[in-house]
């Protein structure tokens, strides 16, 4: 089999059958002729391919990303507090002046003269720079990197969510194959069996009931064949969806990492998820912002100065042909001296934000640790199953093996033979379970440290 995983016995299918048996099987195959085709008919990725495109079509990834642009933004915006505006107006007009009115009819002057005044024009810069804001820039600045950071730790906890959740799908569908393959040995075994129980049957030596006995094996064997084609075709497009497919993806087989020991002591890993995570740095940084927004509130209780300047010019051609301009610079304070207690609201909410802030980076780090640490045990537990499944499946198959040859020989009963064969299929099936599930453990450690583990 695949993967690494130990070969079951081979077994001849049996080109003849009786009536029943013959029947069963030409309802069942074709039941089963779309899931035992699948693998030739469906596309094939590998892990590496897999990740890409899920990375490249995840719409949590995507609103990570747009949540790092947006922070972006604000950070300039913050650096732009620091720069002073710079502004350019001009005019330009052309009018009369009413002079000598005499009266005003509905509005409208009368027994008027006028002088035409013919071309106004006019044009200026300035430049306005906030001197001193009581601390609300630098505050500003500070909430701003810290937001900054908590989005790109953000984005990184998002990528290794998407991987966590695309490597749990794609050996999900390696799981179900290998499954596939246990299903399809278990059935050749009781169609093994089936053919020993109706040779002894002729010979006189057994009795109808364990003819009935095997057929009653083998429709088992044919339905847990087809329920494993179902649920390898389910998976299939599992796979499909997190990559962005829409018609249904197979797994390429993945090295293995049976063997392969956790590269840190479960103690090193917990520390070192719990302060470098990215949930727990974004968790950090979004506390780090609440405190900042504390110090951009109370900025509002301290007076403001703005220094302003600029340079301007007029013409008005029918007076003075030539432009007059000018510098202007002004130096202004404000402060209000109540605003309907906006001031004490906004300090209010900003503490209550960053108390809840403060209390979510606790559970964030409590929540981490718990997280390792189920992690780790699953991943080693996991480890130690497959060896004892691997010891079961060698001793379940020579256990099979030696049951038939009693059975044969009339030395056992065909009970025997069928619990050995079970016995076989649980183990087989305990070591597939085994192996993905410490390979699923390994993904869900990479994903609570932000890191590949090498």
């Amino acid at each position: 089999m695949p993967h690494g995983f130990p070969a079951l016995p081979t077994i001849p299918v049996p080109f003849s059958l009786r009536p029943r048996t013959l029947l069963c099987a030409v309802m069942i195959i074709p039941a089963l002729a779309h899931g035992q085709s699948a693998p030739d008919s469906v596309r094939t990725v590998t892990l590496a391919e897999a990740l890409s495109m899920a990375t490249r079509v995840s719409p949590d990834l995507a609103s990570g990303q747009a949540t790092v642009r947006s922070a972006r933004a604000a950070r300039l915006l913050a650096t732009g507090e620091y720069l002073p505006s710079l502004g350019v107006a001009s005019s330009a007009g052309r009018g009369t002046i009413v002079q000598g009115a005499n009266g005003v009819t509905n509005g409208i002057p009368v027994a008027s003269s006028s002088r035409p005044l013919d071309d106004n024009l006019g044009s200026g810069v300035s430049v306005a720079f906030p001197v001193f804001t009581g601390g609300r820039r630098g505050a500003d600045r500070r909430n701003a990197d810290a937001l900054q950071n908590a989005a790109d730790a953000g984005l990184v906890a998002a990528e290794y969510d998407v991987r966590l959740a695309t490597k749990e799908t794609y050996f999900d569908v390696l799981r179900a194959s290998d499954l596939v393959e246990v299903a399809a040995a278990q059935v050749a075994q009781a169609e093994r069996a089936m053919r020993d129980a109706e040779s002894r049957l002729r010979a006189g030596t057994t009795t109808r009931s364990d003819v009935l006995r095997a057929q009653v094996a083998l429709a088992s064997a044919h339905d847990a064949l087809a329920s494993a084609g179902a649920n390898r075709t389910a998976s299939e497009f599992d796979l499909a969806r997190i990559i962005g497919s829409d018609s249904p993806v197979g797994a390429a087989p993945v090295a293995d990492e049976d063997s392969i020991p956790l590269p840190v002591s479960r103690e090193s890993l917990v520390a070192s998820a719990v302060n470098g995570a990215p949930l727990a740095r974004a968790a950090a940084a979004n506390a780090q912002a609440a405190e900042a927004a504390i110090g951009a509130a109370k900025a509002q209780y301290l007076p403001t100065v703005l220094a302003s300047g600029g340079y301007g010019w007029f013409e008005q051609r029918s007076v003075d042909p030539h432009p007059v301009g000018g510098w202007t610079l002004q130096m202004g304070i404000s402060y209000p001296l109540f605003n309907g207690f906006q001031r004490e609201a906004a300090v209010t909410r900003a503490k209550a934000d960053a108390d809840a802030a403060r209390s979510i980076q606790l559970d964030t780090k409590r929540g981490i640790r718990a997280d390792a640490v189920r992690a780790y045990d699953q991943a080693t537990v996991a480890a130690q199953r497959i060896g004892f499944a691997r010891e079961a499946v060698a001793a379940a198959r020579e256990d099979l093996r030696v049951q038939e040859l009693r059975y044969r020989a009339g030395a056992s009963t065909f009970l025997d033979e069928v619990t050995s064969q079970l016995n076989l299929t649980q183990a087989a099936t305990s070591l597939v379970q085994a192996r993905y599930d410490y390979q699923i453990a390994r993904a869900m450690l990479e994903r609570v440290l932000g890191r590949e583990l090498q």
